[in-house]
Formats: C-alpha cells, sequence, structure tokens
C-alpha cells in the first residue's frame, strides 16, 4: 500500500484531498515564513518568558539583539513575575566537600525537579573549571567552597595569600575579592536584594549587594572583643573591624568549625563553645548590614551539655534552626534521638520553639542498607551514626542526614528515611575510613545551592579612579 503523501493522493477520500491539497503551498508562489527575527520586541519577550531558565540563558549566544533583550532588567522582572506565578517548586542542589585520595571532591544531589547537574552525582571541582584557579599538587585545601548563598557560591584559593571568588556556576559569571593574608579564620558570605516586591512576593530588582566576613578566632578565653575583616560589595574594599559582644567568647574549637556560619534574614550566625568541655554555651550574631559594630548572642533552648552527640546549626526559608542530638536518661539504643528547635524572634535572649522530635527506634525505610544498619545499633545498642547536613529548603518535615556511608532524606513527622542519591563512595572504594572509623562530612561542607527564577547575578567591584583604564585617560 502506498504511503499517504502529498505525490500519492489515490487513496484519500476526494473530500480529504482537496484539504490536502489546498493546504499545501505552491513552491512557484511567493510563499514565505514568518522569521522570528522580524517579530517585535514585544513578542519575543512573551516567547522567551516562557522558555526554562537554562534555554533562556542560552538563547542568549544566538544574537546580540537578543542578548540585549534577555539582559535587559525588564525582562529579567518580568521572567521573575512569570515564573513566581507557577506553582512549582523551586529546584535546589545539596552539594557535599570533602577529601577523597587526596583530592577534593564534591557530591552533587539535585532535586527531581533540577535543570542543572542532571547528568552526574561526583563531579570533583570541575564545575568551576572557568574560575582561574591554580592547585598545588598533593594540596587539596588550596582551592575550597566556603559558602554558599541561593545560587551563588563564595571560593577560596590559596597559593601564596588567600583569595576568594564570588561565583555562580550556572551563568559562569565570578569576580575576585582582593586578596587577604592567610589566618585560621572561619567565613560568612551573605548577599542581599536592594529591594522586594511586596506585592509579588518576590525579588523584582536584578541588583544585590553582599558580604563576605572573615571572623578571626578570640585569642583569649572569655574574650569580648572580636577582630573582623569585612568586605562590601558597594564599597569594593576590606574593611578592618573590632565588634564587641555582650557575652564572652570562647576560640574556636571543632563544635564551631564543624558547624560553620550560617547565614539568615541578612545575619551571620556561629556557635559559641565552653574551653575546656566543648559544652555549647550559645550563638553568636552578627548583623552584617545594620551592624553597629556589636553583635548578639542567643541562649540556646535548653542546656546543651557533652552528652548530646551532634549540635548544628541550620536555615529554612528565613527562620534559624538548631539540629540537636541526644539521648534519655541511658545509653541504650531506644533512648537515642534528636530535636529540631527553630528560633521565633532576636529579642533578649531569643525565643525558641520544638518543632520536631525523632527517635531512632522508631524510623523506618525500604532501602536494604538503612534497614540493616538500623538493625545492627537495635541490636548492639550502638549510637546512630548519623550527622545533620542541611535542612530540606522547601519542606518543613524533610532533613538531609548522613547515615553512615548514605545521605538520606528523613520525614521528622513520619520517621521514614529514604535515600537522598548515591551512596558516598567512590567506585565500591570507601570515602574515607581510617581504623574502621568513618570520616563524616561536617556540616559546613554541606552546601545547598538554589536556583532561583533567574540566576543571581555576580556584581561587579566599584570603579576607582586609579583603576580606569589609561586609554579613558588621555
Amino acid at each position: 500500500m502506498a504511503a499517504e503523501s502529498s505525490a500519492d493522493l489515490s487513496l484519500v477520500p476526494d473530500s480529504r484531498k482537496r484539504r490536502i491539497e489546498e493546504s499545501e503551498p505552491d513552491p512557484s508562489s511567493s510563499y514565505e515564513f514568518t522569521n522570528i527575527n522580524k517579530l517585535s520586541d514585544l513578542l519575543l519577550f512573551e516567547i522567551l518568558f516562557r522558555l526554562p531558565c537554562r534555554w533562556a540563558l542560552q538563547c542568549k549566544s544566538i544574537s546580540k539583539r537578543w542578548l540585549s533583550l534577555i539582559s535587559h532588567p525588564y525582562f529579567i522582572r518580568r521572567y521573575i513575575h512569570h515564573r513566581h506565578s507557577d506553582s512549582q517548586q523551586q529546584p535546589f542542589t545539596l552539594l557535599l566537600q570533602y577529601v577523597h585520595n587526596s583530592e577534593k571532591t564534591i557530591l552533587v544531589l539535585p532535586s527531581h525537579n533540577s535543570e542543572f547537574f542532571t547528568d552526574s552525582t561526583n563531579v570533583g571541582l570541575d564545575f568551576l573549571n572557568f574560575l582561574p584557579l591554580k592547585a598545588r599538587k598533593n594540596d587539596p585545601f588550596c582551592v575550597e567552597v566556603e559558602a554558599s548563598f541561593n545560587d551563588l557560591l563564595l571560593v577560596r584559593h590559596e597559593v601564596k595569600f588567600c583569595e576568594y571568588f564570588i561565583c555562580n556556576p550556572f551563568t559562569k559569571q565570578w569576580l575576585t575579592l582582593p586578596p587577604r593574608t592567610t589566618s585560621f579564620v572561619m567565613v560568612g558570605f551573605v548577599c542581599k536584594p536592594y529591594c522586594l516586591d511586596k506585592e509579588q512576593g518576590c525579588v523584582t530588582n536584578v541588583h544585590y549587594r553582599y558580604k563576605v566576613v572573615r571572623i578571626h578566632s578570640p585569642a583569649e578565653t572569655n574574650t569580648t572583643q572580636l577582630r573582623m575583616e569585612i568586605f562590601s560589595s558597594e564599597t569594593g574594599e576590606w574593611r578592618d573591624s573590632v565588634v564587641s559582644s555582650p557575652r564572652g567568647l570562647s576560640p574556636f574549637k571543632v563544635e564551631s568549625l564543624h558547624a560553620g556560619v550560617v547565614a539568615c534574614n541578612g545575619m551571620l550566625h556561629w556557635v559559641n563553645t565552653d574551653e575546656e568541655n566543648k559544652f555549647i554555651k550559645g550563638f553568636v550574631v552578627f548583623d552584617t548590614f545594620n551592624y553597629a559594630e556589636r553583635c548578639h548572642y542567643l541562649d540556646p533552648p535548653i542546656d546543651i551539655s557533652p552528652k548530646h552527640f551532634a549540635v548544628s546549626i541550620g536555615e529554612f526559608q528565613g527562620r534559624l534552626r538548631i539540629f540537636q542530638g541526644g539521648h534519655g536518661r541511658n545509653d541504650a539504643y531506644n533512648s537515642y534521638n534528636f530535636s529540631v528547635w527553630e528560633l521565633e524572634d532576636y529579642s533578649d535572649a531569643g525565643t525558641w520553639c520544638m518543632k520536631h522530635k525523632v527517635h531512632f527506634k522508631d524510623m523506618v525505610s525500604e532501602h536494604s542498607e538503612i534497614v540493616q544498619i538500623i538493625k545492627i545499633m537495635g541490636e548492639y545498642e550502638l549510637p546512630p551514626p548519623v550527622l545533620f547536613l542541611a535542612f530540606d529548603p522547601i519542606d518543613d518535615e524533610i532533613v538531609f542526614l548522613q547515615f553512615r556511608h548514605h545521605v538520606v532524606l528523613c520525614n521528622m513527622r513520619t520517621g521514614v528515611l529514604k535515600m537522598a542519591g548515591e551512596l558516598l563512595r567512590d567506585r565500591g572504594k570507601i570515602l574515607s575510613e581510617v581504623s574502621g572509623f568513618l570520616w563524616s562530612v561536617p556540616t559546613k561542607y554541606a552546601f545547598l545551592l538554589g536556583q532561583p527564577s533567574w540566576p543571581t547575578p555576580v556584581p561587579p567591584l566599584p570603579l576607582k579612579f586609579d583603576e580606569c583604564p589609561s586609554n579613558l585617560l588621555t
């Protein structure tokens, strides 16, 4: 039987044949398809608004006109409004940074609706190859991701001096901050839009400001003076500052360093520990945009003593949270649990509310590997090999945990554990294990990389007179 085509209509009914013949353009006629480049800017806007973000960014390379249209603040504002009305949840990616076989690597766990990192789970630092990094041989720590804020990363590069990059791995935009001397510091990074559309509930201004803060460890116990180096995008310079604290602060300990610096509501938060027994005394708060040379201090919701095997801080939708693991009156497995507290306000010593309390004995899973771990812990009365990584940025009830070699999603209401991604192994080789002890991934090295409706721009540094190109001075 002949195939139905414009060349062979013998088997087509007469009525349909006439419609086909009428719809076929005459090759000899002057029929012409509409060229998309002849569309008005307004029509092009309407088309480009509906593209996924990744495609819209790629369209910048089509022509100078398309680059100008897509880069225009009007287009970006309209695109954000259009995406904000979409009911889909904002995608994100969890990055876990660790060292394996003397090489820095990153485990990538994208959310189900992520447009990026969909074809790889272990990318090392290759996704930062657009940065001018010069890694020293056999020194994996000379390049390190220090912090994240939404879809921006703060990367430290240390060779002869300490250099920081602020970059967006999705757009490949980056800038280099003026170098600093190497020293023992914790680093905080926070980014803030200049304005917010209150009616729409989303950012419409495409201009951002940011602060990078290097916090020096107190030299003595119970000091109330804290040295900081603060970089501002508005001045383009580092500024040395001495900030006072209402409480005595201790030199940084392992607990502080592993918990890292958490940005929340434009403020930086970190853990203050006791000098002798590693007791969690409280949490230091520094308002980076409205500070008056003074820190704020938050007391913990309850007594956090060494019996608690894990204390970390994190952020959920603009609210500070504490992850506190511990056990009851005995060390039996059925007494182990963890609690999540949320800060309701910063007034006085702060008001905390317990959001969740989960007992490990009540946890369940469909994955045989996790079930086996839970079974062994129960039989031998072992403490749970669990570490906090991050709070899910969308779901109030979900927390990311390192469960031995696994990264799991724990539903804090139901106790159900699900795999969040691949095993923390490299082709069957254990990530890091020395004398039977598992090397954990501290909370500081777990980064949530957001994917907003439109990528956060990396603002250029202010142009200073002595940095003007020579051709402008002639």
